[in-house]
């Protein structure tokens, strides 16, 4: 299960058609309380990604992404494997993971 805030970068292929990729940022993340749903879901859904789909355009902009109880991810009912979009990733330090990962040196200014 991905640690997902709100405006993070990701992508989501369909599991049963993994040459599909899905490009879009993590809107609000919602519980079943949040969503209005009763205690029955509980045993179903953990949370609920809001997003905004920017590839492909041929999908509605605005979709939701459940996270199952069994750490499925699903779309329109469709099974997806999600993950963050490691070429957005910024640490608080404003290093990217890229930089750090590359092997190069990594030098931080810090200006008082």
């Amino acid at each position: 299960m991905l640690n997902l805030q709100s405006g993070d970068r990701i992508e989501l292929f369909y599991e049963d058609a993994s040459a599909t990729t899905i490009r879009a940022i993590v809107g609000r993340l919602l519980t079943d309380r949040d969503e209005g749903m009763g205690i029955e879901v509980e045993d179903y859904c953990a949370y609920w990604i809001e997003i905004t789909v920017d590839e492909p355009s041929d999908m509605d902009a605005k979709q939701v992404v459940l996270l199952g109880t069994d750490f499925q991810y699903r779309l329109n009912g469709r099974r997806v494997t999600l993950h963050k979009r490691q070429d957005y990733l910024v640490r608080s330090s404003g290093v990217s993971d890229q930089a750090q990962t590359s092997g190069e040196p990594c030098v931080l200014h810090i200006y008082r």
